[in-house]
C-alpha cells in the first residue's frame, strides 16, 4: 500500500472560554492516502468541521490547536510559519466551504476569484490564468463557461455557486481536496450532481478528497472509507461497506437506523436517537455516549475506551460492541431497542 500523503495524530483543538475549556477536537488520529476519498460524519457539534479547519490552521479565534500533528508529505503543518502555511493553502491542500454565497466576494466577477487562486500562487500567468478558469468551469459543467466567466455570484444559482467553489478548489491541482458539507441547501437532484461530480474528479485527477457530512447517504455514494466522530472524538472508522454492513459502535448504529433504507426490513420502524450531545465543557466520565447508549454497561460510566482494531480495518472505540449485542441479545431482540436511550434511564439489557 502506499504511504498516507496525510497523517493526523493525536489532533487537540480548544477554546478558551469564561466557563471553561471547550475541547472542540480531543485527540483526533487517522490517514488519508492518495487518490482516497475519506468521509467523516457525526451530529451537529461532533466536531467534524473543526477537523477540517485545524488541519489547514483555520481555526477561528478564540479557538487553538493545542496539540497534536498534521504531517503532510512528511511535514507538519503546525509547525511551519505563517508563510509557509499559507502557500500550502490553496496550491497543495484545497477547502470547499460550506456555504458558497457567504464564500464568494458578492462584488467581484465569479471568474476573477478563481483566476486569482492561481496568480497567488504564481502557477500562472494572467492570461494563462483566465484561459485554465474556462476550462476549470468547463470541468465542473458549468454551460456556456465563457460568458459565465464574468458572471458575478449572485446571477448563479446554488448548484452553479457550489461548482465555481469546486472549480476554486481545483485551480492549482491541489493534492487535498477538503469539501466542508458541499451539498448543504442544495436539492436532491443537484446534490447527486455534485456528488458525481466529485467523484469523478477523484477517479480522473487522483485528487484525495476529505468529504465533511452529517449526511450518511453521501458518504455512501461517494467514500470508500469513513471515519464516524461523536464529541470531538472518533468512535468508529473502517471501509464504508463494512461500517455500514455491520457497524460495531453503538453510535454508527444508532445513525444508521435514523435514516431510511431500501432494504430494511418491511415492520423495522426508523428511529431518532434520542438524548442531546454532551457539553464539551462538561462531558460524561467513562464512554462520551453512554448517557443515549442503550446497551451501555456499568464499565461505560466510568472507563473511556480506546480505538482498537474489533475486526480487519475496522475500529471502534467501546465496550459494548454491535457484535457482542447481537450474540447476546439476538437480531429478532435489537429492532425493538430504541437507538438511544435519553438520560436518566436504566442501563440497557447488556451485563458486564
Amino acid at each position: 500500500m502506499a504511504s498516507p500523503i496525510l497523517q493526523v495524530k493525536d489532533l487537540q483543538t480548544q477554546f478558551r472560554t469564561h466557563d471553561g475549556i471547550v475541547r472542540a477536537v480531543d485527540g483526533v488520529t487517522f490517514d488519508l492516502y492518495p487518490g482516497e476519498s475519506l468521509g467523516i460524519v457525526g451530529e451537529s457539534g461532533s466536531g467534524k468541521s473543526m477537523t477540517a479547519l485545524s488541519l489547514l490552521r483555520l481555526v477561528p479565534d478564540p479557538g487553538k490547536v493545542v496539540g497534536g500533528r498534521v504531517l503532510f508529505r512528511n511535514q507538519d503543518l503546525l509547525q511551519v510559519t505563517d508563510e509557509e502555511i499559507r502557500e500550502i493553502r490553496g496550491r497543495d491542500i484545497a477547502m470547499i466551504f460550506q456555504d458558497p454565497q457567504s464564500s464568494l466576494n458578492p462584488v467581484l466577477q465569479t471568474g476573477f476569484q478563481i483566476a486569482e487562486a492561481m496568480l497567488a500562487h504564481k502557477m500562472a500567468s494572467k492570461t494563462q490564468a483566465r484561459q485554465r478558469t474556462i476550462e476549470l468551469l468547463k470541468r465542473v459543467r458549468i454551460p456556456a463557461a465563457e460568458s459565465r466567466v464574468k458572471d458575478f455570484p449572485h446571477q448563479l444559482s446554488g448548484g452553479m455557486r457550489q461548482r465555481a467553489m469546486i472549480a476554486m478548489g481545483l485551480a492549482n491541482a491541489p493534492s487535498v481536496l477538503i469539501a466542508d458539507e458541499p451539498t448543504t441547501a442544495l436539492d436532491v437532484t443537484v446534490q447527486a450532481q455534485i456528488l458525481e461530480l466529485l467523484g469523478d474528479l477523484n477517479q480522473e485527477l487522483g485528487t484525495a478528497i476529505i468529504m465533511i457530512t452529517h449526511n450518511m447517504g453521501v458518504v455512501a455514494g461517494l467514500c470508500t472509507r469513513v471515519l464516524v466522530m461523536y464529541a470531538g472524538k472518533i468512535v468508529e472508522q473502517g471501509p464504508v461497506d463494512e461500517i455500514f454492513d455491520r457497524p460495531q459502535h453503538p453510535y454508527t448504529w444508532s445513525l444508521l437506523k435514523s435514516i431510511p433504507r431500501v432494504d430494511a426490513l418491511r415492520h423495522e420502524r426508523l428511529r431518532s436517537i434520542e438524548g442531546i450531545a454532551p457539553d464539551l465543557l462538561r462531558p460524561p466520565a467513562g464512554c462520551r455516549f453512554h448517557p443515549r447508549c442503550p446497551f451501555r454497561i456499568e464499565k461505560c460510566f466510568t472507563d473511556e475506551p480506546e480505538l482498537k482494531e474489533i475486526k480487519p480495518n475496522q475500529f471502534a472505540s467501546c465496550w459494548v460492541t454491535m457484535d457482542r449485542a447481537r450474540a447476546e441479545m439476538g437480531a429478532d431482540q435489537l429492532l425493538d431497542i430504541r437507538p438511544g436511550a435519553a438520560s436518566g434511564l436504566e442501563p440497557g439489557k447488556l451485563v458486564d
